[in-house]
């Protein structure tokens, strides 16, 4: 190989690093207390890393002779392909949790499935040159199979493309998240490097794609509230703007009963410890049907993708069970209900403001009714 071919792919690779060291560096890649993701994001960076180091060590001991750089050639380039089987299921793990809120047992099969398959024929590959092969002159070349490895990278990059648009379509919201900014360069570069024999450009595409993403997080948190991780006002109004198109839609307010009896009696820091949980289980309730939005003070909206009145009820049911389920646990100081106002309602024909004024009547109508049964004294629970 010539020097400055050499030179070009060391170039690439180092891109590569530091587009990711730039992450690091920038703090760019830690989301506000989303744990799950932070982990699968540190871990995307680190299979980058690793195999851009690979990549550029893999054309360096090419066609040199001697059993160490044999040795060294099959390492490197086992790592590359074993790179390709870890970043795609980090990549669709991540998709899942941000969209979904969880990893479904049918995206774990379809990932197992596939990545196993790939790994088998890797390990095969030691015996039998089907990926990739090294010649007597520690000449790396491709085996007759080595297109699955493409093949399951695009199988990966279609998969997170449906988990986003499916995810989007359910909720009926609008996602700060677009899986494009990671998936167009990486397709351009494995392309580019399946089509130009010997130049190196599919690290560097992923790490592109990986600042794009860090980038798109970043501005997503924009429109989520601070204290809860819940999606805020502002969104809220780009959400209504989206579904304007809809006949009818669900949408429900929320507002907690003794918040102001749990700040008094335990203090700032239960209350908001309070809100976060209140939130959680929103979170976990409403799911993929809709978004949570933290409206003001103790207050969330809930647009659900749905204009099924019967859909609309049992999910308010499910919230009061999910709160009264919460109590029974014992787990916290503080205990938690709701009042809550729900509606069917065409964004065309009603403006916000005023489905908000008609749902807050209802909300106000449901916390009456719970004062009156549990004969609370209403100065604590305003």
């Amino acid at each position: 190989m010539l020097e400055y071919s050499l030179l070009e792919i060391y170039m690439a690779d180092m891109l590569g690093i530091f587009l990711v060291l730039g992450a690091v560096l920038s703090g760019a890649w830690k989301l506000q207390k989303k744990n799950q993701e932070d982990k699968l994001l540190l871990g995307i960076m680190i299979v980058i890393v690793s195999a851009c180091l690979a990549d550029s060590s893999s054309f360096a001991v090419d066609g040199r002779p001697g059993e160490m750089y044999r040795f060294l050639s099959y390492a490197t380039n086992f790592v590359l392909f074993f790179a390709n089987l870890v970043i795609g299921p980090l990549w669709i793990i991540l998709i899942s949790f941000h969209i979904n809120g969880k990893f479904s047992g049918f995206q774990r099969a379809f990932v197992l499935g596939i990545s196993g398959s790939v790994l088998l024929l890797l390990i095969l590959n030691f015996f039998y040159p089907i990926i990739f092969a090294i010649d007597e002159n520690n000449v790396y070349s491709r085996g007759p199979l080595f297109m699955v490895n493409n093949l399951m990278e695009l199988a990966f990059l279609i998969d997170s493309v449906l988990i986003y648009w499916i995810g989007r379509a359910k909720s009926g919201g609008v996602k700060f998240f677009p899986v494009w900014q990671f998936v167009w360069p990486v397709v351009i570069c494995v392309c580019l490097q399946n089509f130009f024999y010997g130049i190196s450009t599919v690290w560097v595409g992923i790490a592109v794609g990986f600042t794009n993403i860090t980038l798109a997080l970043q501005n997503e948190n924009i429109f989520v509230d601070k204290l809860t991780r819940l999606y805020n006002r502002y969104y809220l109004e780009r959400i209504v703007g989206e579904l304007r198109h809809k006949k009818n839609i669900a949408i429900m307010m929320l507002d907690m009963n003794g918040f102001k009896e749990i700040n008094d009696s335990l203090g700032h820091s239960q209350g908001d410890d309070a809100l976060f949980t209140v939130a959680e289980i929103l979170q976990s309730t409403v799911g993929s049907l809709g978004t949570a939005i933290r409206y003001a003070g103790d207050e969330f909206v809930i647009v659900l993708n749905t204009d099924r009145e019967e859909v609309a009820e049992s999910c308010r049911e499910r919230i009061k069970k999910n709160l009264t389920d919460f109590n029974e646990k014992g787990t916290k100081k503080y205990q938690l209900s709701a009042s809550i106002g729900i509606g069917i309602f065409d964004l065309k024909q009603n403006s916000f403001d005023k489905i908000l004024e008609i749902i807050d009547k209802r909300m106000y109508d449901d916390k009456k009714a719970f004062y009156s049964s549990a004969q609370h004294d209403r100065r604590y629970y305003r």
